[in-house]
């Protein structure tokens, strides 16, 4: 029997997951959550199973035990949700629907590149635009990753009017990802007609697996849809080399664009070049030369009439005005044509301004013959437009740059899948016959690969040969190398630090931890936070308030002048009323940033995310990022969240005076083989080892280091404490070996009491167990076995003596044992939860179950009390138990004996207290209350990283990542607020100032490139700010308790 706790959380994971990626593109598949009661243990989730798949039309379904729920996905024009819920109830359980729902009514997810977006309002243009097309779902836009993510059903509505509608808005869009993680695009090379499509195609389509193939012969790919667990990218490319033609993998998984961040870097770069070539010489003829007293005779030259100055400054302002700078009056057209207005209506409007005041003045003083007459020269602003386009685009060139450094952490970990693979070949006998080196995108899922010492693991898998250690730290933070042996799970991109292994795929491509790390971070960037509403409402009035401030404050200042308001001598030389107001109002324009309202919020959140994701933390969004900023109630689930997860037999007592510790732990082992409890699995793998049945420890595992304990037990009589000793590193993950189940007495009539315990009848040995009447039961020689706390005791009639009350209290209250002479280290009963064993009528023994606190849980809690947090306990253990662990932990608020539901409802009533709080649990067990919560956090979920209830995964089992993930969140999202009091404090002061308000006093009038340069630092700023997060420092550690052997 494998072991019951890892299977069921791996299977409950893999739920989520969902089995394979794959998604029906069928309109009509309808995805069903049904309450099932009545499941007791795995053989009834399996019936349950079994009679829903073997309905027409289900195509896939999963049952959760714990959740008491099933999920079946099915073609609801081949099926019914009656004939679901009747399929169960045939099977003998109760059931009744819960949630049903369209599963992918779209059918389908792609992701777009869109360029062009350069604030809020631009990415709210562009999801606005796909949000109102007929067969869209769902759409979101992220104005840092320069995407846009559709959900669409594809039989209304196909990519390219997508992209027709990006472009209508008045951006740039290319598909940069579509279908799921079982679908993959080849370049197929050699392709010249009709005839050879048809031949590629018929060749891929023939393959065993494949569920579509679709060759497009001008594009020169094939985009294939297959089933993993039966072929993979290199069957395909065999099959089109074996048709005649070449063929490789066309990668179009850019999920963080570190390419297209490497393209906007060089077109930014190349457009400053550009620039600057034009730019440089206009400053030097405008600012430089006219102070240098060799150069007067340039300035008294005159050509066809013309200033000469005048007309080389004309000559090399143009180029930048109309080709370098074309992007801006291209960006603001489209924008004013579909109704909305950006930062490059504000450029393209202050630098058209400059230029033609400028054309208009040289043309106004030729047609006057000013040059003949000998009056002034005229005025132009050639500079200004020119040095205005040149700063904004040094400002994106910057700025691009600085968001390029937002997602280096993310980058990273792309780059730690290695790009080849060794590939094994085995015989019938399991011989090695072969090695190959393939592409590590052509490996399949159920692949044996090599791996040498010091190289990267290619993808997720088991241990089939080999024991090594291997560096985790890139992904999880671990420092220290995890051990693994023969069985242990690796995960891609890994190090492999010592030893040689053998390693049999389960994850491969985009299904594996790595590639789930990327999608998830890259979903978190592209969730909005809540406060990020406010950016976009202020941003989609922005650039309108700002144009009527600069019109106000042109006409303020020429009314005002025309009026005598202020004297002449305000005016600088050569200046006219109307130039003088006109360039205060082309400063206001320029100088309004609306770009970095917009990138406050998401280039924090990308580096946050980013930074936490190195640390082994992944976060869901932005949302939840906020959310965890306002944390003060934290509710800890006790069993493997506090605890270790490992419970173990550590003492017992025999009272009954016939049967022998052997005879009452193989009655007791039979009936909870019929259990999912953890401590159900604690009394099983105690009386294999016991009784020297089931697996063979191997050293170093869990059942050697219980069989090490038990040599302690032999000597001790019948109460003896037990310690059992840790493994070197305290955060290595312990599995288990599993317990083979043939040595166990047979057992009929199960029941199991929730929240009480299991009974049942167990053949006496050599007897066959089998449903009788109670009255043939005495004749088979069946004893009725009843495992449980006093609940269950009280409901079967079986007295609790006071002797064994005081056993129990003796090992479920924490007990300060005095250290004896011999004895370095003093020991203590680490508040047991004890088990009855009751034999027919009466009570057999009671086995005292451990479950070790965590080193770390201890200071924890006290740096969360610390930083005012309230702490609660909540556990499904006795309150005697829950009381003790409190207690060493300095908790107060404790809810004992509690359910799952309970649980939920526990986090229901601290929030009806207007508090907000998190859950910290392990996944699996608390996913109500980690649902229920305002911030989720499943702690130890390791390679499965996708649990949908929690908010917060913690890829390390070490409650030290609890503080980090709050305090980054804190940092991150006062960060956030920091980039907006700067990004509006910016404006709030530069828009006056730009105005003319302090003129009066000061007499220095913004220059409009000045403006321009400032607003184009200030976008720069925020990034820069957000940046400052990639020096987060952790916490400083906990005190850890330290166990002494």
């Amino acid at each position: 029997m494998p072991e019951r706790k890892g299977g069921d959380a791996e299977y409950e994971l893999q739920s989520l997951l969902g089995r394979g990626s794959g998604k029906s593109a069928a309109s009509d598949t309808v995805k069903a959550t049904v309450t099932v009661v009545g499941m007791h243990c795995s053989s009834c989730s399996t019936a349950v199973e079994r009679a829903l798949r073997a309905l027409p039309g289900v195509q896939s379904a999963s049952v959760a035990l714990l959740q008491k729920s099933a999920q079946v996905a099915y073609d609801s024009s081949q099926l019914r949700l009656d004939d679901i819920l009747e399929s169960v109830r045939d099977a003998g359980f109760e059931a009744d629907l819960l949630l049903s729902k369209s599963a992918d009514p779209t059918g389908k997810v792609t992701k777009f590149r869109v360029t062009g977006m350069h604030c809020s309002s631009c990415s709210t243009a562009v999801q606005k635009a796909l949000s109102v097309m007929t067969g869209v779902e769902k759409a979101s836009v992220s104005l840092t990753l320069e995407q846009a993510e559709v959900v669409f059903d594809p039989t209304i509505i196909k990519e390219a009017v997508l992209l027709e509608a990006i472009e209508d808005a008045g951006f740039e869009g290319e598909v940069v990802q579509q279908g799921d993680s079982n679908t993959v695009t080849l370049q197929v090379e050699g392709m010249t007609c009709g005839s050879c499509s048809s031949a590629v195609q018929n060749a891929v389509a023939s393959q065993k697996g494949v569920v579509s193939a679709a060759v497009n012969l001008l594009a020169k790919r094939a985009e294939v849809q297959f089933d993993p667990d039966v072929t993979g990218p290199r069957a395909l490319i065999e099959a089109i080399q074996d048709a005649g033609f070449d063929a490789h993998i066309v990668d179009t998984d850019r999920a963080l664009g570190a390419d297209d961040r490497r393209a906007e870097l060089q077109y930014w770069r190349r457009l400053l070049r550009y620039s600057c070539v034009f730019t440089l010489p206009v400053f030097m003829l405008a600012m430089v030369l006219p102070m240098m007293p060799s150069c007067e005779a340039l300035f008294k030259t005159h050509l066809l009439g013309f200033p000469l100055d005048e007309l080389l400054k004309w000559a090399l302002a143009t180029p930048v005005q109309f080709w370098v700078g074309w992007r801006f009056h291209a960006g603001a057209w489209k924008a004013l044509k579909n109704g909305r207005a950006n930062m490059d209506v504000l450029v393209s409007l202050g630098t058209n301004a400059s230029y033609t005041y400028s054309m208009i003045s040289i043309l106004h003083h030729h047609i006057m013959r000013h040059h003949i007459t000998g009056q002034y020269r005229p005025t132009d602003f050639f500079e200004t437009s020119a040095m205005l386009i040149t700063f904004i685009l040094l400002g994106k060139y910057l700025e691009a740059a600085a968001k390029s450094r937002t997602s280096a952490a993310i980058t990273r970990l792309l780059q730690l899948t290695p790009p080849t693979a060794t590939l094994l070949t085995l015989d019938e006998k399991g011989h090695v016959t072969a090695e190959q080196e393939v592409a590590t995108s052509l490996v399949h899922r159920g692949d044996l690969l090599k791996v040498l010492p010091g190289s990267r693991i290619p993808a997720d898998g088991l241990v089939t040969c080999g024991q090594s250690h291997v560096d985790e730290s890139m992904l999880t933070g671990e420092a220290l190398p995890v051990s693994k042996r023969q069985g242990d799970t690796v995960i891609g991109g890994t190090v492999n630090l010592a030893g040689l292994l053998q390693v049999r795929t389960t994850r491969v491509g985009s299904d594996t931890a790595l590639a789930q790390i990327v999608r998830l971070v890259g979903d978190a960037q592209m969730a909005k936070a809540p406060i990020q509403a406010f950016a976009d409402y202020v941003s989609s009035i922005f650039v309108p308030i700002v144009v009527s401030i600069a019109v106000i404050t042109w006409l303020s200042w020429y009314v005002a002048g025309q009026m005598g308001t202020y004297p002449n001598s305000w005016l600088p030389e050569g200046h006219t009323h109307f130039l003088f107001a006109l360039l205060f109002g082309i400063s206001v324009l320029v100088v309004a940033c609306p770009c970095a309202l917009g990138l406050a919020t998401p280039t924090a959140v990308m580096v946050g995310t980013g930074v936490a994701a190195s640390s082994g933390i992944l976060i869901k969004g932005g949302d939840a990022l906020e959310r965890a900023h306002k944390i003060k109630t934290i509710v800890f689930d006790k069993t493997g969240t506090l605890t270790k997860g490992k419970p173990a037999v550590t003492n017992h007592r025999l009272f009954h005076d016939k049967l022998s510790l052997e005879e009452v732990l193989g009655l007791a082992a039979a009936v909870e083989a019929c259990s999912e409890h953890p401590l159900a699995s604690a009394v099983l793998h105690f009386a294999a080892a016991r009784l020297d049945v089931g697996r063979d420890p191997t050293p170093g595992s869990f059942d050697a280091e219980l069989a090490a304990g038990l040599q302690q037990l032999e000597g001790g009589g019948e109460s003896t404490p037990l310690v059992v000793g840790t493994p070197s590193s305290s955060r290595a993950k312990r599995q288990r070996s599993p317990v083979a189940t043939d040595w166990l007495q047979p057992a009929t009539d199960i029941q199991v009491e929730e929240g009480k315990g299991i009974k049942g009848f167990v053949a006496r040995p050599g007897q066959q167990a089998r449903s009788v009447s109670p009255t043939k039961r005495k004749q088979q020689a069946l004893v009725k076995v009843t495992v449980g706390n006093k609940k269950m005791m009280a409901q079967e009639g079986i007295a609790v003596s006071q002797t064994v009350d005081d056993y129990m209290r003796e090992m479920e209250v924490l007990l300060y044992i005095p250290p004896r002479p011999s004895h370095v280290v003093a020991l203590q009963n680490d508040c047991c939860t004890c088990v009855m064993v009751g034999v027919g009528e009466g009570l057999a023994g009671v086995l005292a179950i451990k479950d070790p606190l965590k080193p770390e849980a201890r200071g924890v809690v006290a740096a969360l009390h610390q930083a005012g947090m309230a702490c609660h306990l909540v556990t499904g253990d006795n309150w005697r138990t829950a009381r003790s662990i409190a207690e060493q932990l300095g908790i107060i608020n404790v809810t004992a004996e509690c359910l799952p539901a309970g649980k939920a409802e526990k986090i229901k009533d601290l929030q009806g207290r207007k508090k907000v709080v998190a859950m910290v649990g392990d996944g699996i067990n608390d996913s109500p209350a980690l649902a229920q919560a305002d911030v989720g956090i499943a702690v130890g979920s390791g390679t499965d990283i996708a649990i949908e209830a929690a908010d917060y995964v913690l890829m390390r089992d070490d409650l030290e990542d609890v503080l980090t993930a709050i305090d980054l969140s804190k940092k991150t999202f006062g960060r956030i607020k920091l980039n907006y009091i700067w990004a509006m404090g910016y404006n709030i002061v530069m828009i006056p100032v730009a105005a003319g308000v302090l003129y009066p006093v000061t007499r220095m009038q913004v220059p409009p490139w000045v403006a321009g340069a400032a607003m184009a630092f200030s976008s720069v700023s925020v990034v820069i700010s957000s940046l400052m997060l990639r020096s987060y420092r952790r916490p400083p550690p906990v005190l850890r308790d330290i166990a002494l052997q």
